[in-house]
């Protein structure tokens, strides 16, 4: 469960009797995001909460010295935070409370806790139900409000897809599809006797191929067990064949054929009848889609905050 920041804890001063009657400061207020407040404390525990990690072994003087280092960051992204709710609410998104108990709802039944178990994990994490649902409500206001700025904005088109495509091939290259017919001669090439018998018959249905005999024919003619297809594998994925088919195959074009060569199975010749292009793959396209849209998003949305922050009145006092 992804942490975004804990409850806004309303700024003050509270003041305590003493021989001169002073206050003493037990809050202050870090930075000022048009009409909204940062005080100390929240961002000291939202730090707490999100750089648990880095925070974890630390104590006394190490504890609040790694914190100090992370104050900077931590309060930047709680200005970005504070600009993007206002911009929802600008925008007159809310979140009503039936999706705020079908959220806490729903993370209930993900992790297969009880109402008594939620408790228990925010209390490690020192945080109330309360401030939990102000969280998961913040959450839920910015998923709207970037949905409706950003992500609903966003179409990848096909050409797109077909340019990603086309100049990062190689990467995809495993996952094309190539039919080809085999003629494998099962044999031991450890063996001499096997090895020198079966490289002469490779050679004689080689010899016939490249005269212009069928090279399922040929296949039938030497090798009982392929009658039935003519030596024909359909189409197979080019990265889930023998390194050694691979190797043959890939300088080939559509309709050529192999020189002999020797793999664990046996002695081999391979014809490429066909290949279908990865990208025609429905994952490949949607693997590529989704790096397209996260790029343009992750621009979109960076351009997006500074706007909001070049429109805003922001004034940080750490």
């Amino acid at each position: 469960m992804r942490k975004l920041i804990s409850v806004l804890i309303q700024c003050s001063i509270i003041a305590v009797c003493c021989s001169s009657h002073a206050a003493v400061l037990l809050d202050r207020v870090v930075a000022v995001v048009n009409d909204d407040v940062i005080t100390w404390s929240e961002l000291r525990k939202n730090i707490e909460l999100d750089a648990g990690e880095q925070l974890k072994g630390l104590e006394g003087e190490a504890r609040e010295k790694k914190i100090s280092e992370l104050e900077k960051v931590f309060l930047e992204g709680l200005i970005d935070l504070k600009l993007q709710l206002q911009q929802a609410r600008m925008n007159g998104f809310d979140v009503r409370d039936s999706e705020l108990d079908s959220a806490v709802a729903d993370i209930k039944r993900k992790y297969n806790l009880t109402d008594n178990d939620l408790a228990k994990t925010l209390e490690k994490e020192g945080l109330t139900m309360e401030e939990y649902r102000t969280q998961m409500q913040e959450q839920i206001l910015l998923a709207k409000i970037v949905n409706y700025e950003i992500r609903d904005k966003i179409l990848v088109k096909d050409k797109e897809i077909q340019e990603y495509y086309s100049a990062n091939e190689k990467e995809y290259g495993t996952e094309k599809k190539v039919r080809i017919r085999q003629l494998l001669f099962a044999a031991n090439r450890d063996d001499a006797g096997q090895k020198t018998e079966t490289e002469a018959m490779a050679e004689e249905a080689i010899k016939r191929i490249d005269k212009g005999e069928d090279f399922a024919k040929v296949t039938d003619m030497f090798v009982e067990e392929n009658k039935a297809s003519g030596g024909d594998l359909g189409y197979v994925s080019f990265g889930g064949l023998l390194k050694e088919i691979q190797d043959a195959i890939a300088p080939l074009q559509e309709g050529e054929v192999s020189r002999p060569f020797w793999s664990s199975a046996g002695l081999h010749i391979v014809k490429l009848e066909d290949t279908v292009p990865a990208l025609e793959a429905e994952g490949v396209r949607n693997r590529i889609k989704e790096t397209l849209f996260q790029k343009a998003f992750r621009s979109k949305y960076e351009d997006w905050l500074k706007t909001l922050r070049e429109k805003a009145s922001i004034e940080m006092n750490l």
